[in-house]
């Protein structure tokens, strides 16, 4: 069998987990497939650091000739899709297409909705216009506004490509609503990291940083990237807000290290990688035990840097999955339906804070921080949680497999 993937986010250890711990799982069930990878002028060195590094699959990175964006975007925007057929970049693909059995969008977040990224609407509208079957793999999806119509187009065509899937499966409990909404036939599922449990033996340097230390691990986010938080607030209260943070972690964990796990990496700027607002936290609050992990470790290293802590901290939606999927007491920061939905589906809401709207006023972060230290008292390991986590994964993984 011949599988395509699709639609594979980069620069995310989060994202990455999910890559490795779907694509090793085909490749367990299906030991004779050949599944490409495929990717558009990506970074090369993002694209290596997800390599799962087996012999049958393979990573294409093709390039992006001139006017490859608008030609992709004005195919399905003003339904001249012959023009796919002239671009090269956009022949190439259709190429890789045809070859496939089976095309599969990688598991992510909510790039048909929210973000309302064309892009990866695109890639789907082109296995659709080559006929191909294609799978939704673990995806959040919605909401879809209609103030523009800009946004009543990118819903018309999400919406037409949601009724054309082979296989749905939805990752979290606010999507799976929508979907009933829209008449949509669906798997349950949960994040796609929850089918590997990986295991390394860390590097030396990381040895020496933990060796014999009781550490917590806090992973923030800057959130003035998000389509939710963007122009309402600003990175001088998300570093005042973590600041206090700090000082609660600090004081409920006073003979802890602090351990920040940078999610994001190779985006060469300040909003994108995560590790210098870690590095900004640490230089502020120097009374403290922090140490900033590089961000060129992979997900399989967190998880195992994570297996250790005594508990976790996160307004990741992935540094969540990590501690679940390690058993690992957490207090979840939820800024979007990624994490309250997975919560949900777990029946573990009470390790969550809503984050929202947590950073307006002064008088709203210091009812928060109440809540937070309330959380830190109450929090512990929960394995029958872990093990519904692994179970629904694996439930609607047999059931992807079976129909193949």
């Amino acid at each position: 069998m011949k599988i395509v993937i699709i639609n594979q986010p980069l620069n995310n250890r989060g994202d990455e987990s999910a890559h490795k711990a779907l694509v090793r799982s085909i490749c367990n069930s299906i030991p004779d497939c050949r599944i490409e990878v495929l990717f558009v002028q990506a970074n090369k060195d993002s694209i290596k650091q997800f390599n799962v590094n087996l012999s049958n699959v393979q990573y294409l990175n093709l390039r992006a000739f001139k006017g490859f964006g608008k030609c992709s975007c004005w195919g399905m925007i003003y339904k001249v899709k012959w023009l796919w057929k002239l671009h090269p970049t956009i022949v190439h693909i259709l190429q890789v297409y045809k070859k496939a059995d089976l095309i599969i969008c990688a598991p992510g977040g909510i790039c048909m909705g929210g973000f309302q990224d064309w892009n990866h609407l695109f890639y789907l509208q082109l296995a659709k216009y080559a006929r191909k079957p294609l799978a939704y793999y673990g995806r959040s999806f919605g909401p879809f506004p209609i103030t523009t119509k800009s946004n009543r187009d990118f819903k018309k065509l999400s919406l037409e490509m949601l009724h054309y899937f082979s296989f749905l499966s939805i990752r979290d409990s606010k999507t799976e609503k929508l979907a009933q909404e829209l008449g949509l036939g669906y798997v349950s599922t949960v994040d796609s990291a929850f089918l590997d449990a990986p295991k390394v033996i860390l590097p030396k340097e990381i040895q020496q940083i933990l060796e014999g230390k009781k550490y917590i691990v806090f992973v923030p986010n800057l959130l003035i990237w998000h389509y939710a938080y963007k122009g309402r607030i600003s990175k001088e209260m998300v570093l005042s807000f973590y600041s206090r943070m700090t000082d609660v972690i600090g004081a409920h964990y006073p003979d802890h290290e602090i351990i920040m796990l940078p999610q994001t990496f190779n985006y060469g700027n300040y909003e994108g990688d995560d590790i210098h607002l870690f590095n900004e936290i640490k230089a502020m609050k120097k009374d403290y035990p922090i140490t900033v992990i590089s961000d060129q470790y992979s997900s399989d290293i967190q998880q195992t840097i994570i297996q250790g802590a005594s508990c976790l901290v996160g307004a990741r939606y992935h540094s969540v999955v990590f501690a679940i999927n390690n058993n690992v007491p957490f207090v979840a920061l939820s800024y979007e339906h990624k994490i309250s939905g997975l919560l949900e589906t777990l029946g573990k809401t009470e390790c969550m804070l809503d984050i929202t709207f947590a950073l307006d006023s002064e008088k709203k972060t210091n009812e928060f921080l109440v809540l937070f230290k309330e959380k830190l008292n109450n929090i512990k390991s929960d394995s029958k949680v872990q093990a519904l986590a692994k179970a629904i994964s694996n439930k609607c993984f047999s059931y992807f497999v079976n129909q193949l």
